[in-house]
């Protein structure tokens, strides 16, 4: 055993179990600044009430302050200010939608309903108001969850999934929904075999990538196929075979898909041909005993250089948010990124996180539902507070049995001396079902703390750390317009 154990900041991300890394870490930036934990921006409930889970949230990519929601009671939602406030559309049918699908289209708005396509628009970048929908539009094949689409970059048609077919909508003059030689509509431009329902798709080379699954709930049946197609053949190409329980999420990422699949949080890297796993959401952080986790096909994005993706559940269970995986050359960094403003992470109720759309370089929308309340957050410009960014430390084995260990020295140290509002607090447990105990906490108000880099204490109080066999610490942070820069702990 070590005469001391020097705890760096987290860069490695959240391990398998704390027997062998960091057992959490949440709320924190651990890549920006390699060496360094720092919080992350904080997320805010936006303005306006939404009344039911949003699914999808798109971005118009002309004029781009204008961002869409849809929810599960088919209401469209609408933000003119880059998804700071929101308001509910008119005008559409609401009736037989779970909010199916959302698209932006030759400067047309999209809805997918259970059996038909809406459409809102006149054509023009500003046009998509309330008084220019075309209700039942097209018929597609009916499914009463998940119809996604999107704008091929390989020849600019709208794909979408419906049950076991693909549609697609291909422009041939300028488009107008109520000029039929405007445009290609196939109903079924390709079919799946039978049983097979798509819930998401994305591109990946020359092929779209539908990702399927079967049944009516996440756990049914133990089928999780990816089906190449060229956009242009009779029928699809080899399929790619998970062996899990249904694909519900693809995003392409440097030429490759990162895929979430399955009901244990099991993240792949599918190059087109085969898939491997690259991450998994590990069982102690969240107890998956007779559980399984939901990823939504529309919260899933590329943000700051990493795949972001939201985790829920239809109970309560602790652990649920946005979360991110990095792939490096030395190892996959999986990091608990967000909580959402509620500050429920699902222990005390069912958590979803169900829609994200980055907006900025800096700025993130995540849409949620908190046990019955649906809401929108957005990333704002302040960090942190209420010591809600920390992270749990390896479980150290500091003894024996027969003779357990005292720590007697404790010191902590940053990049930067602690500024105003900022503050570092550290609790310790000796068993990994135990509750933490606080040791100590600096905050720059307090009496004989204010701008210090650095401090060592001795751990004699009442509260300090006991003779132990194992020990764990938890590391927390707080900050408002600056966040603290922490280094490492040395135990001694």
């Amino acid at each position: 055993m070590p005469s001391e154990i020097i705890i760096n900041a987290p860069r490695q991300g959240i391990s398998q179990s704390p027997l062998t890394g960091f057992g959490e870490m949440r709320n924190l930036d651990i890549s920006s600044f390699p060496g360094l934990a720092l919080l992350n921006k904080a997320l805010a409930a936006v303005t306006g009430t939404i009344a039911a889970r949003i699914n999808w949230i798109i971005r118009h990519p002309i004029t781009t302050t204008e961002i869409y929601a849809l929810s599960t009671a088919g209401v469209v939602y609408k933000s003119a200010d880059s998804g700071a406030s929101w308001t509910a559309m008119t005008g559409n049918t609401q009736t037989s939608c779970h909010g199916n699908g959302l698209a932006i289209w030759k400067n047309y708005l999209i809805v997918a309903r259970d059996a038909y396509l809406d459409v809102c628009g006149d054509g023009s970048a500003t046009g998509i108001a309330n008084a220019n929908w075309t209700n039942d539009w097209k018929a597609i094949d009916s499914d009463v969850l998940w119809h996604p689409m999107l704008t091929s970059k390989n020849d600019s048609k709208l794909y979408g999934g419906a049950g076991r077919f693909v549609f697609s909508l291909e422009e041939l003059t300028t488009f107008v929904p109520a000029t039929a030689n405007t445009f290609t509509w196939t109903q079924q431009a390709l079919d799946l075999p039978t049983n097979y329902r798509i819930k998401c798709i994305e591109e990946l080379g020359n092929n779209l990538m539908c990702g399927t699954w079967q049944g009516t709930n996440i756990y049914d049946i133990r089928v999780a196929d990816i089906f190449p197609w060229d956009g242009s053949s009779v029928s699809f190409g080899q399929p790619i075979v998970i062996d899990d329980f249904g694909v519900h999420a693809m995003k392409n990422t440097g030429n490759s898909l990162v895929v979430l699949a399955g009901a244990n949080g099991t993240i792949r890297r599918c190059d087109g041909a085969n898939s491997y796993i690259i991450g998994q959401m590990p069982n102690s952080l969240m107890d998956l005993t007779s559980k399984y986790l939901e990823f939504f096909p529309g919260a899933i994005c590329n943000y700051k250089e990493k795949v972001f993706f939201g985790v829920g559940y239809t109970a309560a269970l602790g652990g649920m948010g946005v979360y991110s995986i990095q792939q490096t050359g030395q190892g996959n960094i999986l990091n608990f990124e967000h909580t959402v403003s509620t500050g429920n992470d699902g222990t005390t109720n069912l958590m979803k996180i169900t829609a994200l759309l980055p907006v900025t370089k800096d700025t993130l929308l995540v849409a949620y539902l908190d046990n019955t309340t649906a809401g929108i957050n957005l990333t704002t410009a302040t960090y942190a507070t209420s010591y809600a960014g920390y992270f749990l430390s390896p479980f150290y084995t500091i003894g024996t049995c027969l003779k357990q260990r005292k720590i007697t020295e404790l010191e902590w140290s940053l990049a930067r001396p602690l500024r105003a509002n900022e503050g570092i607090k550290i609790e310790y447990r000796t068993d990994l079902t135990a509750s933490f105990t606080e040791i100590e906490t600096w905050a720059y108000a307090d009496v004989n703390v204010g701008a210090i880099v650095s401090k060592n204490i001795i751990t004699e109080l009442p509260n300090d750390i006991k003779a132990a066999e194992f020990l764990q610490l938890k590391v927390s942070f707080t900050g408002t317009t600056t966040s603290p820069n922490f280094k490492n702990i040395i135990l001694r």
